[in-house]
């Protein structure tokens, strides 16, 4: 070879095995990491808590007596909703989260039945919508 390809070359080689090698390096002792292991674990369980609260707030909405007695003056069979409840995604349950926080504090404070009846309807009808 050449002496003026040589140089080159063997820059090119030198540079293609540094850039891994100096890629794995491992991090300094002031270097922090973008997010911590325990970081993401406490976001993790917060996530799947809340996702599980609003679950069970769901179940009690739909176990509700008013809700049910509702449902079944509408021909809505209460099994099949309950079940698609249950089925439901983390997706979907955000989306219907924001109706179950509306409608929860109405049932808990026994508020009007037109108000709770309209809340639970939208609510229903959802749930259906989502699972079929």
């Amino acid at each position: 070879m050449k002496p003026s390809r040589l140089i080159p070359t063997s820059l090119l080689f030198a540079v293609l095995f540094a850039v891994p090698v100096l890629a794995q390096e491992p991090p300094r002792s002031g270097d922090q990491p973008i997010l911590g292991s325990a970081a993401m674990d406490d976001a993790l369980a917060n996530h799947e808590s809340q996702v599980d609260r609003n679950r069970a707030e769901l179940a009690r909405i739909l176990a509700h007596p008013q809700v049910r007695e509702l449902a079944r003056d509408r021909g809505v069979d209460m099994s099949r909703v309950e079940t698609g409840a249950a089925g439901l995604t983390d997706e979907q349950m955000e989306e219907v989260a924001p109706l179950v926080a509306k409608v929860a504090p109405l049932i808990e404070q026994r508020m009007g039945s037109v108000t709770v009846s309209v809340a639970a309807i939208i609510i229903i009808l959802l749930i259906l919508i989502l699972v079929t």
